[in-house]
């Protein structure tokens, strides 16, 4: 990471859909996925300890603030739906690594909120960021191994009325 760039740890739903999303920024450096904000080592989806999926990301603040990184952050998320709605690991959450920064995501949030842009209020966390807990290289870059994304967990019906 070069002196200049800056990091952001953001979690918003799926891991390996917003990676997708934000590494095509211009500005954005590199992404990878992994977990954080919770308890313990070796966090999975099944047993998290309280941990949310992340993304950091590296970027260029001369091609991209952290104020744009974060309006578009808000753009691709419901930042209004709650853990009850979409669970623990697929929370809204701003991992901080500055006061700065911080700053930035309040402000953030109160000018989303008053923007009306989503249905409910924005619920969006923001925490000072702890150890970032890199998945392994299998869940890295998701998408772009696997356009189609994930196996259907049951079987598609063909249009000829089979089983695909």
């Amino acid at each position: 990471m070069s002196k200049d760039n800056e990091r952001a740890v953001l979690a918003g739903g799926c891991s390996w859909i917003m990676q997708q999303l934000l590494r095509h920024r211009d500005g954005v450096i590199s992404t990878r996925v992994g977990w954080m904000g919770g308890e313990g080592d070796n966090p999975t989806e099944l047993t998290n300890g309280g941990h949310a999926e992340v993304v950091e990301v590296i970027y260029d603040p001369d091609r991209l603030s952290y104020r744009e990184l974060l309006e578009y952050f808000f753009i691709v998320h419901r930042p209004d739906l709650g853990s009850d709605v979409v669970a623990t690991i697929y929370r809204s959450e701003i991992f901080h690594t500055s006061e700065a920064q911080r700053v930035i995501a309040e402000e953030t949030i109160c000018d989303v909120d008053a923007s009306g842009h989503w249905p409910g209020k924005v619920v969006t966390r923001v925490t000072q960021a702890g150890r970032f807990l890199v998945d392994p290289p299998k869940d890295q870059d998701y998408l772009q191994r696997f356009p189609v994304g994930c196996p259907a967990p049951f079987p598609r019906q063909s249009e000829a009325g089979g089983v695909s």
